[in-house]
């Protein structure tokens, strides 16, 4: 249904809110016909396609607006379609070396793991090269917004952890389902709560498995950046789809920065850590360890909406 809007910057403003959450959305699902095409971004948003298409009289500044934001979605299915296709063509690869590792014993299994680990490391050390270049760039804009809170007296640190909520009864309730999703629910209100605020922030969304040193970064790291208030994301985040839920809500504030926050941790330091974690109830099982390794995405800096990116080692 198409709505009334009283002039073309608040359509454009409708069609960027509207792109963002359909956007998050094909992420999650993994779909992105009927989710995140343009037909189904200006329908949601009330606009009309002869607007979205430059069949109306605006001016041409606003023209351009609209022919950048065609652009845009166009541009975002078809970088949608080749990480699909990635993604089939690694899952292809990984099959193939399951059936590999099936034929061998548990020796061979291991190296073939660590191999793994290895050339993941080594791929990342170079990503990880163009992003601290690409964040220098940063650094070193002007920004008018971020100067004028340059000279903040007291940088607050708020942190997110949904983790926090899996605890009923001094107990470690991972696979509940019911209570999990509570948990979710509670840190994404908490968040969007902090988003709201009219201060400049920097939200640092930690990715890494379980027992990979998150929480202990979060709880110990205190010399952020004075330019912002901090606000942390104390979670897993390992694919695209779950660090873009957080990344679209952070987008709704004002003055934020989102800086994606890498740990490097051998896999076989984290089940050693997974072990210890038996005392204090909270020991994962080792095939959910490794189910949650699998399913690691790597962090792309250019196409996830991300201004930062730090590294964290614990070799």
């Amino acid at each position: 249904m198409t709505k009334t809007y009283k002039n073309d910057e608040e359509r454009l403003q409708a069609l960027e809110e509207v792109y963002l959450a359909q956007t998050a959305e094909s992420y999650v699902k993994n779909k992105l016909r009927g989710v995140a095409s343009m037909k189904v971004i200006y329908e949601k948003a009330g606009v009309d396609k002869t607007y979205v298409y430059g069949h109306k009289d605006s001016s041409p500044e606003n023209l351009k607006k609209y022919e950048d934001f065609v652009d845009k979605v166009n541009k975002f299915a078809k970088a949608y379609k080749t990480r699909n296709e990635k993604i089939v063509s690694n899952e292809i690869n990984l099959e193939e070396q399951l059936h590999n590792a099936r034929e061998n014993n548990f020796v061979l299994q291991f190296e073939n793991n660590e191999l793994k680990l290895l050339l993941v490391d080594a791929n990342q050390k170079l990503k990880t090269h163009k992003a601290e270049l690409s964040l220098q760039s940063v650094i070193n804009k002007k920004d008018d917004r971020t100067s004028a809170a340059s000279q903040l007296n007291e940088n607050t640190i708020s942190t997110i952890c949904p983790d926090d909520g899996l605890i009923h009864n001094n107990k470690y309730e991972f696979s509940n389902v019911k209570l999990r999703n509570k948990a979710w629910r509670e840190a994404k209100q908490k968040f969007q709560k902090l988003m709201r605020r009219n201060i400049p922030q920097r939200v640092y969304i930690l990715v890494g498995l379980p027992s990979s040193g998150k929480s202990t970064w979060a709880n110990e790291t205190r010399d952020f950046n004075k330019d912002r208030h901090t606000v942390i994301i104390d979670a897993t985040n390992l694919t695209v789809g779950e660090r873009s839920q957080w990344i679209m809500l952070a987008r709704k504030g004002q003055n934020i920065k989102i800086c994606a926050v890498k740990f490097f941790t051998e896999f076989i330091t984290i089940k050693e850590r997974n072990i210890e974690n038996i005392r204090n109830n909270k020991f994962i099982e080792v095939s959910v360890l490794e189910t949650k390794r699998d399913s690691l995405e790597e962090i792309d800096f250019e196409f996830e909406d991300i201004d930062e990116m730090i590294v964290v080692r614990n070799d």
